[in-house]
């Protein structure tokens, strides 16, 4: 299970950078708006043309602001006043009442961990935390023992939901949830959706590299994403591939830059839930587009992230899912990768025209 650590308010994301920005300052009916500030231990940035519902950058900013704030103070486990965190922390086996957003995303995300048999399970914090790749953590490895008791606090079926009530239960005590994979995209949806209630046809949020888009310019170009390509190094410099986007969300997942050096040795932040060690394969990142949840787009990149090409690249043909990998092939030298799409990314954006290695 990959851990993006992105939730932080104070640390920035270590995570793949994932789709970077493209775009002309062109007037399509309103002004074009640029709001920007810090969220979830990133940056956002809300470019969209205005309308008489949504005219002034400094009301729309105090409104966006506000919405991610909220965000925050729901599911961010850095907050210790946070739902989130109240959940974690009570070991309490009864039912709790939670607001409707947090409902929302932690029945996505328990779903999404059923359909993936586990590869995605937003129980994983106690796993992560134990690495060192949570709230405060020190990277280190672990002994084996402290892997096999945290393990046993780990497993989305130790949760429960009731959707009548909108209420959350443990099963056992110590179990941690964690939904920083799926926050920024929501965060995404969120703002997205306010700009469409304020009646704005042609937009572009993005939140730490996750992206959703309707509309287009001026001159009826789309919005222009490009996927960064994935080097250790590489701070936007470099693409792997730029996409045209009109009504569509992207959301990148990455291995790369979120992990630490032992004896020669690479452990990355992506840690397997059924072994609770860091993951040894050579997926590199994963892209995946979604018609319209970003939120959705988020989560499933983390977890086809966290099944390696091989499979993810299977369960991706299977669910139809338009993802995009880039990955080292064995025997390749370090930092140099191949990609490869599936059948419905390509039917989105066409085929790729090269598989050229990137070094």
């Amino acid at each position: 299970m990959i851990r993006k650590l992105y939730f932080s308010l104070n640390t920035m994301a270590l995570a793949l950078l994932g789709p970077l920005l493209f775009s002309g300052c062109l007037n399509s009916g309103g002004e074009l708006l640029h709001l920007k500030g810090r969220t979830m231990g990133t940056q956002y940035n809300v470019k969209f043309y205005s309308t008489k519902d949504i005219s002034d950058p400094s009301s729309a900013q105090e409104e966006v602001d506000a919405l991610l704030k909220k965000v925050n103070e729901e599911m961010s486990t850095y907050l210790k006043e946070s739902e989130i965190s109240y959940f974690n922390q009570t070991d309490r086996l009864g039912w709790l009442k939670i607001s409707e957003d947090f409902y929302k995303v932690t029945a996505f995300a328990l779903d999404l961990a059923k359909k993936s048999d586990g590869a995605f399970d937003p129980t994983i914090g106690p796993l992560v935390n134990l690495w060192g790749f949570g709230p405060g953590g020190e990277k280190k490895i672990p002994e084996t023992e402290e892997i096999e008791a945290a393990k046993k606090r780990v497993g989305f079926d130790k949760i429960l939901l009731n959707s009548e009530t909108s209420e959350i239960k443990k099963k056992v005590p110590g179990v941690y949830l964690d939904l920083s994979s799926l926050a920024k995209g929501f965060g995404v949806d969120k703002v997205s959706d306010f700009l469409e209630e304020k009646g704005v046809k042609s937009y572009m949020v993005e939140i730490g590299g996750e992206v959703r888009t309707l509309g287009q310019k001026e001159d009826k170009s789309p919005w222009r994403i490009a996927i960064e390509a994935p080097h250790p190094s590489n701070r936007g410099e470099r693409y792997q591939r730029v996409l045209d986007l009109r009504k569509m969300s992207l959301a990148t997942s990455g291995s790369y830059r979120n992990f630490f050096m032992e004896d020669g040795r690479k452990y990355s932040h992506t840690i397997n839930a059924k072994t609770g060690r860091p993951v040894a394969h050579t997926l590199a990142s994963v892209s995946v587009a979604h018609p319209d949840s970003c939120m959705q787009a988020d989560a499933t990149a983390t977890a086809l992230m966290a099944m390696g090409t091989k499979n993810g690249l299977a369960f991706a043909e299977e669910q139809g899912i338009a993802a995009y990998f880039v990955f080292r092939e064995d025997g390749q030298v370090e930092n140099s990768f191949v990609t490869k799409e599936t059948s419905a990314f390509q039917k989105l954006f066409g085929a790729e025209k090269s598989k050229e290695v990137i070094k």
